[in-house]
């Protein structure tokens, strides 16, 4: 992870342009309200990066909890969000300052294709401990094994004719084809999960999940893993 987070905190871009940033936060917000379980108090989102439409999720809980390791990007949605009395801001070192059973929904997006299987198994462990009774750990955009640039590619142009960006993607495609985010990729590679596997592993951390469809966000090569803590009787590890 200290790998990518060199890439997060430089001045790189995975987007295409404005249109294709603000579409693609929209669409993982909407999504994660379609998620909320009834009632929700907190909402824990891991790994949030510029978190645009995070005021969309405050309106549907009490309390958004945007957790982020880049010191630029949660230095910016720090200041984007000093007047949201509804949303708060923290490292990942603060994790340790939420009670336990203290988060109803905990969202982890686009994230575990950038950790080892040791930080994933940490994070799964994590979530164990914050989710609350009926909490749901939500973990979007995971890679499955097989998938690549081909299928992402894709993907996007498919978004891109959609939201009405496609004149813009092509070239932008060349460009981050040849773009730092681009040789990162090539040389560290991404973390690639099947269901079976991701399923083992949240067992292991005293969760129990599945798949679920659509995938949140607009990358439908992509999938989304939901958990949540297994029965009593269930112990993490066993």
């Amino acid at each position: 992870m200290s790998a990518w987070l060199e890439e997060w905190n430089s001045r790189q871009d995975v987007y295409i342009g404005d249109r294709h940033r603000d579409r693609h936060f929209r669409a993982v917000a909407r999504d994660i309200v379609r998620l909320l379980p009834e009632g929700s108090g907190r909402v824990l989102d891991y790994g949030p990066g510029d978190a645009l439409c995070a005021t969309r999720i405050a309106a549907a809980c009490e309390e958004v909890v945007l957790c982020e390791a880049a010191e630029t990007i949660r230095a910016r949605i720090t200041d984007r969000f000093a007047n949201e009395p509804g949303i708060r801001v923290i490292s990942p070192g603060q994790l340790t300052d939420l009670a336990a059973g203290s988060v109803d929904l905990m969202v982890v997006h686009s994230v575990a294709q950038y950790l080892d299987v040791d930080e994933l198994d940490a994070l799964l462990r994590e979530a164990h401990r914050l989710l609350g009774a009926g909490g749901l750990l939500v973990v979007g955009d995971l890679v499955p094994p097989g998938a690549g640039l081909v299928s992402d590619t894709a993907e996007l142009l498919r978004f891109a004719l959609r939201e009405g960006f496609l004149g813009e993607a092509v070239p932008a495609l060349v460009r981050l084809a040849f773009s730092p985010y681009a040789r990162r990729r090539r040389r560290l590679g991404l973390t690639r999960l099947g269901e079976a596997e991701m399923t083992a592993r949240a067992r292991q951390a005293g969760l129990s999940g599945h798949r679920v469809w659509p995938n949140v966000g607009n990358n439908q090569a992509r999938w989304t893993f939901v958990a949540r803590r297994a029965a009593a009787s269930a112990r993490p590890g066993r």
